[in-house]
């Protein structure tokens, strides 16, 4: 598979969310990995990107503001990528937080379903508050490890936390076009995350991706770290079918998914326009 040769990664995740790495310590990373623009989209948080900002200028790095909302389109939970934002926008502030109280609400109702498990839930939900202020499945799993619950993250979901057991807690994200709103109203490019990644058929795929342009997005993220060359192909298809500009990123987290390695991206096939070619970043290639 061709890799791009501009090495602009649109999506990132620091650990001011579920990333492994500080965001000073991101930009350096992408830095040596020879990254000319980067991205940061911690989940439902802009925490991060006064200091990713301030490494990308000392590494001279072109710093992309970004963050990556979870919503709702019917009962599939969808992930948007919310890219040049102004992070202080009213609208996007306020939704950041309400976004914030329903990740700490779900965490403490897992934790409630845990401790009636017969798990030490008060003990877990001390551990990931006093290790993020914006908590994750991803850490619960990690404080379950801690405790000595299961033997690894992945035992985590499987026996306690997926879908069907008996912790599980169903997410309650706000509705799809809300989200695009407030990445809109923040004058950012809302571009959908890792398209094939959700269980729907082909015909929701689309029916998807028609709501997500009627709400205001712009953008569909084509490469994304893991996918194979038949995903990037159905990318394209329906990016071009749409309408939607294109995004490439890394979902880059750390060593807990070396699938993703930041800035190991596929480049763009043709036909395509990059959202980013508009914005001054990345010279004469597209992808």
């Amino acid at each position: 598979m061709p890799y791009s040769s501009s090495m602009i990664d649109l999506h990132s995740h620091s650990s001011r969310s579920d990333g492994a790495l500080p965001p000073a310590q991101l930009l350096a990373h992408a830095a040596a990995v020879g990254l000319r623009a980067l991205a940061l989209t911690d989940h439902d948080t802009t925490a991060g990107l006064e200091e990713a900002a301030d490494a990308a200028r000392r590494h001279r790095l072109q710093f992309v503001p970004g963050i990556e909302f979870s919503a709702a389109w019917r009962s599939q939970s969808v992930h948007v990528l919310g890219l040049w934002i102004d992070p202080d926008a009213p609208a996007l502030r306020a939704g950041v937080a309400t976004q914030l109280d329903r990740r700490h609400r779900r965490i403490r109702a897992i934790c409630a379903h845990l401790t009636r498990e017969g798990l030490p839930g008060d003990r877990l939900l001390s551990m990931v508050e006093a290790r993020t202020p914006l908590p994750t499945r991803a850490h619960l799993a990690d404080a379950l490890v801690e405790a000595g619950c299961v033997r690894d993250a992945r035992d985590a979901f499987r026996v306690h936390l997926g879908r069907g057991r008996a912790a599980a807690v169903a997410a309650d994200w706000p509705a799809l076009a809300e989200i695009v709103g407030w990445i809109v109203a923040a004058g950012g490019v809302a571009s959908l995350a890792h398209p094939t990644r959700y269980s729907l058929s082909a015909t929701a795929r689309n029916r998807l991706l028609t709501d997500f342009v009627a709400a205001g997005g712009r953008a569909l993220e084509i490469g994304c770290g893991g996918n194979a060359l038949h995903h990037l192909d159905a990318c394209a298809a329906l990016a071009l079918r749409h309408g939607l500009e294109a995004t490439v990123g890394s979902d880059f987290h750390g060593a807990r998914m070396p699938w993703n390695p930041l800035g190991r991206l596929a480049k763009l096939p043709d036909g395509l326009v990059p959202a980013w070619r508009s914005r001054g970043i990345g010279g004469d290639e597209d992808g």
